[in-house]
């Protein structure tokens, strides 16, 4: 009968960890150059340029390429800082029309999903109201429009996503990450 309880005991235990693991963060890597930092704290990530600091962000780690435009969903709440395109996500794109493996990367920041500092922004492919930059070129006025104008346009293929902030000194707050 002991026996029967500790067995049971441990299953439920194996279970519970199970579901607290199955509703984590993603794993995501981190990185910062010159000055940055990024700090982790149960999914929440805070990224802060001093003046002069270079960049902070971070990553999957792991290139989600082949997929196409309209397959991809990815999605942060900004919460801190928001200035000159940051934070944003930095996505890697390949026109399979060309030979190259890399022909650019399309960016959502807080400010073209309308954020300003301090205030809960959503940033995501999903959202109607964040515009996209492809190439530092061309805007979209969100990624369905940048997908339909680009039918055959994949995720890049050896590269990796990413949420970056840099430029200019100040606290970016990065939470509910979605990379997927």
């Amino acid at each position: 009968m002991r026996k029967a309880l500790l067995v049971m005991a441990g299953a439920m235990l194996a279970l519970g960890l199970l579901s607290v693991s199955a509703t984590a963060a993603p794993k995501v890597k981190t990185f910062a150059t010159s000055g940055a930092t990024v700090e982790v704290d149960d999914g929440t990530y805070t990224i802060t340029l001093a003046t002069g600091a270079d960049s902070g962000g971070l990553s999957q780690g792991k290139a989600q390429g082949g997929k196409s435009l309209s397959d991809v969903l990815f999605s942060f709440i900004s919460r801190g800082d928001v200035a000159g395109g940051a934070p944003r996500f930095s996505i890697p794109i390949d026109d399979p029309s060309t030979t190259q493996k890399l022909d650019g990367y399309a960016f959502l920041d807080a400010a073209g999903c309308g954020g300003v500092s301090g205030d809960d922004t959503t940033v995501s492919t999903e959202l109607g109201e964040c515009a996209v930059n492809f190439n530092s070129t061309t805007d979209y006025d969100n990624w369905a429009a940048f997908a339909e104008a680009n039918p055959t346009f994949r995720l890049a293929a050896g590269y990796t996503p990413f949420i970056i902030a840099d430029g200019t000194a100040g606290e970016y707050i990065v939470s509910d990450v979605v990379l997927r």
